[in-house]
């Protein structure tokens, strides 16, 4: 049998090189591959759309500089990932502005900015590829700003309908709750009948 010679210095070093490229075009690849996937923006689309139907209102800075009350519906703008909440609609452009939240996919982030004045540089308040995170820093922000003077929870669809459910789910609970006790119930009576049979046929003579 033939027997190979030992691998020299040289051969093994260029292995080493070959296996540490490999493993960084490999890096590189799924790099690639993460950057171009989408973020997933569906639970903040569907957090707008709900609230902005509201009568919900928010202090803003109105056209004349001046503080207002203002109908979310008229403050939050919503198009293809991106949202923009009206902080400030001044005519002073030096003072208008807004929050923008976007996905940003080669960040893979879901970032929140504020823009500001005239040609306005973005300053990141918040970012997270978690939609949830992203929706409670916003649900902060918008409560700071809540005129509760023209908020009323009772005017809300989205008050009565969350009730509606919580209502609903806890006589679903209650429902589920009976019929395992009933169920358990029946188990326990077969059980015991069972039970009975065997020692009624054990105190009966051959």
């Amino acid at each position: 049998m033939h027997n190979p010679k030992p691998i020299s210095s040289s051969a093994r070093y260029f292995i080493k090189r070959l296996e540490k490229r490999s493993v960084e075009i490999k890096q590189e690849l799924s790099s690639q591959s993460l950057a171009s996937q989408d973020i997933l923006f569906d639970e903040i689309d569907l957090f707008f759309k709900q609230i902005m139907s509201q009568n919900i209102f928010i202090y803003t800075v109105g056209q004349n500089g001046k503080r207002e009350s203002t109908i979310l519906a008229k403050a939050i703008f919503s198009m293809s990932q991106v949202i923009r909440i009206f902080y400030s609609t001044s005519f002073d452009d030096e003072n208008s502005g807004f929050i923008r939240v976007r996905a940003d996919r080669n960040l893979q982030l879901i970032i929140v900015e504020r823009m500001h004045g005239i040609r306005p540089k973005s300053e990141v308040l918040y970012s997270s590829l978690d939609q949830c995170h992203v929706i409670r820093f916003l649900i902060r922000w918008l409560m700071r700003r809540i005129d509760w003077t023209k908020t009323k929870l009772a005017n809300l669809e989205l008050y009565r309908r969350y009730h509606q459910e919580l209502q609903a789910e806890a006589e679903a609970k209650m429902h589920a709750i009976m019929v395992e006790q009933e169920e358990e119930r029946v188990r326990r009576e077969y059980e015991e009948h069972v039970k009975k049979n065997v020692k009624r046929r054990t105190l009966i003579p051959r």
